[in-house]
């Protein structure tokens, strides 16, 4: 038997790989302001949320480095900003960071969902990034991070965009310069 067509806009925009946007309408347009905030009030952390996969928060291994050597551990982008915001530890949300700013990765191979309300999948570590930056809540204490914590927070987005620079500075528009646009928001 054959699959039914998609006829309706919603059907055609499932069926090619978007989320549909705050209202409802396939993703079109810029889905943040300005100030980069989400148009539909979703913070970064909410957007990297529908993309978890599995039911793991995050995975820490030896978080008070007892064994002496390293462990390389690949969690997807939702279990980083989960440990970015949730776990109490300076050292952890460190390296959540760390690994954020290295995103996405060449195996992570290509996801099924190309956008959530609006924003690509691609863009929203730098996302994440940018609230910790900007000092929105941690969720662990109800207060933001420390000052230490959100200035490792602008390294990350400066090794961010450095990783994903366009081949020429003459390039605009897109979110070619994402990471350096929060940072001068901030700065």
């Amino acid at each position: 038997s054959e699959a039914p067509s998609t006829t309706t806009a919603s059907g055609a925009a499932a069926a090619s790989g978007t989320v549909a946007g705050a209202n409802g309408s396939p993703s079109s347009g810029a889905a943040f302001t300005s100030d980069n905030l989400h148009r539909g009030g979703f913070q970064a952390l909410e957007l990297i949320r529908i993309t978890n996969i599995t039911p793991l928060l995050w995975v820490r291994v030896d978080p008070h480095g007892l064994y002496n050597g390293r462990l390389n551990i690949f969690q997807q982008d939702a279990c980083l900003a989960e440990q970015l915001f949730h776990d109490g530890d300076a050292a952890g949300q460190i390296e959540a960071m760390r690994a954020l700013a290295e995103r996405p990765l060449k195996i992570q191979g290509t996801p099924k969902i190309n956008n959530v309300h609006d924003v690509p999948i691609a863009e929203l570590p730098v996302r994440v990034l940018g609230d910790c930056l900007r000092g929105s809540v941690a969720l662990h204490c109800d207060l933001p991070h420390n000052p230490a914590v959100r200035a490792q927070a602008a390294f990350a987005i400066a090794q961010w965009q450095n990783n994903k620079a366009p081949e020429s500075r003459d390039v605009v528009g897109g979110s070619a310069w994402l990471g350096l646009d929060l940072l001068m928001q901030y700065f």
